[in-house]
């Protein structure tokens, strides 16, 4: 379906794409579970470790379909584990209140690194759609919970 002027696809016919993908489903309904519980941000809780393990897991995905033998995939996706294990670091060092913010980022950030692999050439498609989801709403329930 192109939109009004010729130019591809519209906004509307691409979210209607994304939206018929089990996944997503899959990821805004744990995504919305984090809006459960909305309590005090405990520095070494799961949503400070898991960023470096999601990270860790874009490896084991690419080493699986045979992507780390291009130096720049296997570089590329190392920077990103060791970027995550410094965002979750700090957060166990600064003060709490800083700390709930900077993993809310690394979560926003997750989301950006798994939309830039989107292709499906490290990790698979069904990854990246229930990736975004989770990590947007994760974000957003560190958020708010610091605001509450």
């Amino acid at each position: 379906m192109d939109d009004a002027r010729g130019m591809g696809p519209s906004g509307a016919a691409m979210l209607r794409g994304v939206l018929v993908r089990p996944a997503v489903w899959l990821g805004l309904a744990l995504g919305v579970f984090g809006f459960t519980d909305l309590g005090a941000f405990e520095p070494f809780a799961a949503p400070t470790w898991i960023l470096p393990l999601l990270a860790l897991s874009y490896l084991v995905f690419g080493a699986a379909r045979r992507q780390l033998g291009r130096p720049r995939v296997l570089w590329f996706q190392t920077a990103g584990l060791l970027g995550f294990t410094v965002v979750a670091l700090v957060a166990l060092v600064v003060d709490p209140d800083i700390g709930q913010y900077v993993v809310a980022a690394g979560w926003l950030g997750h989301a950006v690194w798994d939309f830039a692999h989107r292709d499906g050439t490290v990790v698979p498609r069904w990854y990246v759609d229930f990736c975004i989801p989770v990590d947007l709403l994760v974000a957003a329930s560190l958020v708010v919970a610091a605001l509450l």
